[in-house]
Parts: structure tokens; C-alpha cells; sequence
């Protein structure tokens, strides 16, 4: 792994903070004349959703449609950012007196986005009748096609990247697509579903309601890993006031936090992403509709709330078990056939629901791009996820450059799924390869930027409070990285049931290494240490510990040699 070292450009004068924030701001990339804004985020630096194109005619549509009592589906998507702005729609547009219900594909029968079946199916429950999607439907020409022969109205809120055509939909609100100036292009789909209501909400005489489900839209903008910059900042940021309520907090948010045995405050950057979203996202994976998740979020109830709530909490074990055994075989693959192009591994007996974060976790290893492939239903089929390092692009690379060789395919630059036909997949291979092959090396090297560097008489109480002032953190603002030098071990443990994990102390600070002890052993440093990791307060005990990243250490001597 290599150490990006800061700049020792002068930093900027930040009138009001210290060195250390001083500092981040600036390598984040938000200049004296922003600070102020960007640390605040209150609701009133929300954007007018008027400048939203497409925002005001999907309002007037929906608002017609519920004073004329015309029926509404929500067509939501299984993952959280899905789940999350369907029930925000279903629960505002109650709020506003619609007859409303909801619809979600499975993700092993229609997958992602919009389907023909599944407009048929919401045919079924009656027309005439308006769809609203959330989290997709900018693709969807087709079903959208089928949705108006059937006599139905279609309003898309989505937040994908727009295909060459758009679906003639009644309206789309899509900050990405052709001709919409709006001023954050990275909200996600819950987001861009919020803004809609806004609109409804004020002309209904109640604006301040709608800011009672910033709890949704805060949970599925960080399960989407959206940037936590700009108005998703804000939505981040007040959202989590509102899940850190006490008794007033969301019930179904409440039951997830009691089924996790969280205490304290939630924050953003770890229980958002890596315990609600998993935890939502579970039944979509494993089961392929997400029902029990939609309803947790809407239900009032606090003991039918509980119990779905424990049943999230089994899926979700079941998931991370099965994704543990597969990730092993996807690894033990990718040795046998070669770590250093684009990877590919395909087994037919991976979970469709879970290919994505197997393609996660190898990616994370060899810093690679990885197309991660299962049998679909459909024989002669394969389905996959991709994920990639930042610089290279699965849209221009996979979906864009083998669209000849996919049935399927769409998504993010780091990020996107596919389908194709087994016989094309040699073909795919070899043309990936040479994609990643003829990119830049740098981008396939491990590297981790340091924020600021401390000495250990600087870690106290002061600067973990100014560390926490600037959360909430996550994707485009992630928590600071501090180098800790020198740092000079008096006492070294190895703890855990395995003594695979490492705690130094010295000078006055314990730093702890989770998964670290190994290298240590081996290594054997005797001089002083440069440590790279977080100062923060340990929830067992209310101390002030060092946490370490991982190969979170290196000899002071060899501050560019091999990390332990």
C-alpha cells in the first residue's frame, strides 16, 4: 500500500477553526468562502426542488391524481435506496389523502428497473391508474410503453445515468438527465423522490412535514454511497437527528437499532452503511422482494415492528454466512486464473443476490476491477455484478465497450450489473482484460491519502471533538486519516481469542490493530513507529484509543518501505 503524504502547500486561513480542520477542509476541497455552509447544512441550504427539471409537472400530475382519487403505485427497487424512497412515497402520499400501494420486482424474476411484467401486473390491480417510480425506471422505454397501452400514466423519479433514449413517460425527474441545471447531480433515488413531495407538501400548506422523513432519505443516500457533500449533506446530517429521536425516532428504525444491540448515537459512516443498510437490503438478496423491510419502515407498531426487525437480523446473518463461504471460492478462483487484469470468476452455485458484494471484497483485496457472474433462470444465461477502483470506468469499459457482448447491462463508473450470453463470456474476458491492461498502472496501486500528521502529545479530548464536529462522514467526505509519529511502544499485547489483534501503548496512547497482530510478530519492529489510523473514543470504557487502518503501521525508518 503506498502512503500519499498532505501537501506541503500553505493551507488556506479558515477563520474559526483549527489547524487540523483547517486542513481537511482544504484537501477535501472546500475553500474559506464555503466552510461555513458545508459544516452548518441546515434545511435552509436545501435547493428550490422548482429547479429539478420535470419536478413541477410529476407534482402537478400527482396532485391531480389524488384530488381526482385516481389510483397510485409506487414502483420501488429491492436495494435500500429502493426500499427507503418507497415507503417515503407511500407514507407522504397518504399523508396527502392518495389511494396508494406499492410494487417491487423480484430481483430473480424482472431484476432491475422497470419492467413490462411488472406494469402488467400493477394492470391488474386496476386502471386507470398512476405509477410513480423511485430508484429507477430511466431505462425503462419499453415498460413505460406498456404501462400507457394499458391505459395507465407513468411519472419517473430516478437518479441513473439516462440511456441514449428516454422512456415517454408523463414526466421524468432525474438530476442527470439532458437539460436539467439542477446543482447536485449525485442525489440518490430517495432524494430525488423527496424533492417531488416537497413540491406537493407546500402546496398542500404543510412544508415543514415532509423534513419528517429526512430519516429515510439519510439512509438511503449513505446505503447508496452517495456523496455526503452538497444537499445530501444536509439531508445526511438533519435525517440523523431525526433516527437519534429517543421514543419519537421512527419505530421500524427504533426495532433495527434494538435487533443490532446498538447503544448510543447512530451516526453515518458505520450503523447507517453497515448495519441498517445491510439489514434492509437483506431480504432483496436473499429472497429477491424486499416486503418485510418496506413494511418495517411504515409500520407504527411497535411489537409487529420488532418482529420484523428480527427477522431482517436472521436473513441478514444467513447473508453474511453464505457471503463469507462464497467470497472464499470466488478468491481461491481468481489465484487459480490470475490476480493481475480485470477478474473475472463465475460459479454457478454463487447467490445471485449476493454477487455484488462478492465482487466488493475482491476488489478491496487486489485493488482490480471484478465482474463477479452466477447462472441466471434462464438456461445459457449468466448475471453478474461488477465493481470497480476509481479512474476506471464498468459504464464506459463493460457496459458501453461490450454492449455487442451483453444481453443487459447499466450502472455507475464504479459500479453496475449485466447480463449475457454464456458462450460470449471468453469473448468478455479477453476484451476486459485488454481494457484494463491498456489503462494507466497508478490506478491499480493500493493508496491511502493522510489528512494530517500528529505528534502523541496532540491526541486529547479537543481534537476528537473537532473530528466529530465535521460528521456526518462517509463517500466524498470520509473520516480524516491522521499519521502518528513518532510513536515509540512501551508496551505491546496481542488480544482476542486468536491474539490476532494488536495493542501498542506508549507516550501516553493505546492504538489498537484489528487483524494485525500477525505482521507485527513477524516484523519484530524494534525503533519507532509511524501509525496510520483515527483518534477516537472507545464505547467500552470512554477512553481515547488510536485506531489503526488496516496495514495501519511501518518502521519510522522506512516511511515508503512495505507496511505491516
Amino acid at each position: 500500500m503506498r502512503w500519499n503524504f498532505p501537501s506541503t502547500q500553505q493551507i488556506p486561513f479558515y477563520p474559526g477553526y483549527s489547524p487540523f480542520q483547517s486542513a481537511l477542509l482544504a484537501r477535501r476541497g472546500i475553500g474559506p468562502a464555503e466552510a461555513e455552509r458545508f459544516v452548518r447544512s441546515g434545511i435552509e441550504d436545501m435547493h428550490d426542488p422548482l429547479l429539478l427539471k420535470g419536478a413541477a409537472e410529476a407534482a402537478a400530475i400527482i396532485g391531480d391524481a389524488i384530488r381526482g382519487g385516481l389510483p397510485i403505485t409506487v414502483y420501488g427497487d429491492y436495494d435500500c435506496d429502493g426500499v427507503t424512497g418507497t415507503a417515503l412515497l407511500v407514507e407522504s402520499l397518504t399523508k396527502l389523502g392518495a389511494a396508494v400501494d406499492w410494487y417491487i420486482n423480484s430481483r430473480f424474476v424482472e431484476g432491475f428497473g422497470m419492467h413490462p411484467l411488472g406494469v402488467e401486473e400493477i394492470a391488474r390491480r386496476g386502471t386507470p391508474r398512476l405509477i410513480i417510480s423511485v430508484d429507477n425506471g430511466i431505462s425503462a422505454v419499453d415498460a413505460v410503453r406498456r404501462a400507457r397501452e394499458l391505459g395507465m400514466q407513468v411519472v419517473v423519479t430516478d437518479h441513473h445515468e439516462p440511456g441514449e433514449e428516454l422512456p415517454l413517460a408523463d414526466a421524468i425527474v432525474n438530476p442527470k438527465q439532458p437539460g436539467c441545471a439542477y446543482p447536485d447531480k449525485h442525489l440518490a433515488g430517495v432524494g430525488v423522490a423527496f424533492k417531488v413531495m416537497q413540491l406537493l407538501f407546500h402546496a398542500a400548506g404543510k412544508p415543514r412535514e415532509i423534513l419528517r422523513s429526512l430519516d429515510l432519505v439519510a439512509l438511503g443516500t449513505v446505503a447508496d454511497v452517495m456523496p455526503v457533500t452538497g444537499e445530501n449533506r444536509v439531508f445526511i446530517k438533519n435525517g440523523l437527528k431525526l433516527i437519534n429521536w429517543g421514543d419519537r425516532t421512527r419505530t421500524g428504525l427504533l426495532a433495527i437499532k434494538e435487533a443490532a444491540d446498538l447503544k448510543g448515537e447512530v451516526n453515518a459512516h458505520y450503523h447507517l452503511g453497515f448495519i441498517f443498510g445491510p439489514m434492509l437490503n437483506a431480504t432483496g438478496r436473499i429472497d429477491g422482494v424486499p416486503t418485510a423491510a418496506v413494511e418495517l419502515l411504515l409500520t407504527t407498531d411497535r411489537r409487529r415492528a420488532a418482529g420484523l426487525a428480527a427477522q431482517l437480523r436472521k436473513v441478514n446473518e444467513e447473508r453474511q454466512e453464505l457471503t463469507r463461504h462464497q467470497t472464499e471460492t470466488a478468491f481461491e478462483q481468481a489465484q487459480r486464473e490470475g490476480e493481475d487484469g480485470f477478474i473475472v470468476v463465475y460459479d454457478p452455485a454463487f447467490h445471485e443476490g449476493i454477487v455484488g458484494l462478492i465482487a466488493s471484497r475482491l476488489k478491496e483485496a487486489y485493488q482490480r476491477p471484478v465482474l463477479v457472474l452466477t447462472d441466471s433462470p434462464e438456461t445459457g444465461i449468466l448475471k453478474g455484478s461488477v465493481r470497480s477502483v476509481k479512474g476506471f470506468s464498468v459504464k464506459a469499459h463493460l457496459i458501453d465497450d461490450c454492449a455487442d457482448l451483453l444481453l443487459k447491462g447499466g450502472g455507475h463508473e464504479m459500479a453496475a450489473g449485466c447480463s449475457l450470453a454464456k458462450e460470449n463470456l471468453p469473448a468478455l474476458r479477453r476484451r476486459l482484460d485488454a481494457a484494463v491492461r491498456q489503462a494507466p498502472a497508478e490506478l491499480f496501486v493500493s493508496t491511502v491519502d493522510i489528512d494530517y500528521v500528529l505528534r502523541p502529545d496532540e491526541i486529547d479530548g479537543a481534537l476528537v471533538a473537532q473530528i466529530e464536529g465535521f460528521a456526518p462522514y462517509g463517500a466524498g467526505f470520509p473520516r480524516p486519516t491522521f499519521l502518528l509519529q513518532p510513536f515509540q511502544p512501551e508496551q505491546v499485547r496481542f488480544l482476542g481469542r486468536e491474539r490476532n489483534h494488536l495493542r501498542l501503548s506508549g507516550q501516553g496512547v493505546t492504538a489498537i490493530g484489528f487483524n494485525q497482530a500477525e505482521d507485527f510478530r513477524a516484523a519484530n519492529p524494534a525503533g519507532p513507529l509511524a501509525l496510520l489510523g483515527l483518534p477516537e473514543i472507545n464505547d467500552y470504557d470512554g477512553s481515547i484509543q488510536f485506531r489503526m487502518r488496516n496495514q495501519g503501521w511501518r518502521e519510522l525508518e522506512d516511511p515508503v518501505g512495505a507496511a505491516g
